[in-house]
């Protein structure tokens, strides 16, 4: 359980363009970043996550490390809100509320959710231009799913 140095957030976040690729994992690495600790449950369920969707399925895992790896260290030396602006451009209209959806359920693998995590969601949410109530029904229907 590594804690994680907040990267530096200015004023005026320089433009960052990144791949799809990219750009989901980025998110992956920022959620579970989110309250600065990375709980054994929220990398146990990145790393299925990661592996169990379309997306990264026929990948090699030496590819999806090196992206892991490559923006980690974005992450850790830029400007998060710069990433996160970058990463929600990156990704597809039509990929954005799934996108959405599974970033809640890594944050909610341990079934709570503190208030940094929250505040990720809703930012996340906000540039991916998701409603708010869909928002709201996609965390509520994760807690529903992770209370098991």
């Amino acid at each position: 359980m590594a804690k994680v140095q907040p990267a530096r957030v200015s004023k005026r976040s320089p433009r960052v363009k990144l791949e799809l690729d990219e750009a989901l994992i980025a998110l992956f690495v920022a959620a579970m970043n989110a309250n600065l600790h990375v709980a054994p449950d929220e990398a146990a369920r990145a790393h299925h996550l990661i592996w169990s969707t379309r997306h990264f399925r026929r990948k090699s895992g030496d590819t999806v490390g090196k992206l892991i790896q490559d923006m980690r260290a974005l992450l850790q030396e830029g400007d998060t809100d710069a990433v996160m602006d970058g990463a929600a451009r990156a990704i597809p209209a039509r990929l954005r509320p799934a996108t959405f959806a599974v970033l809640a359920d890594l944050l909610l693998a341990d079934g709570r959710m503190d208030a940094q995590e929250r505040k990720f969601l809703r930012t996340i949410g906000a540039k991916l231009q998701i409603k708010p109530e869909t928002v709201r029904r996609v965390v509520d229907v994760v807690l529903l799913k992770n209370a098991l």
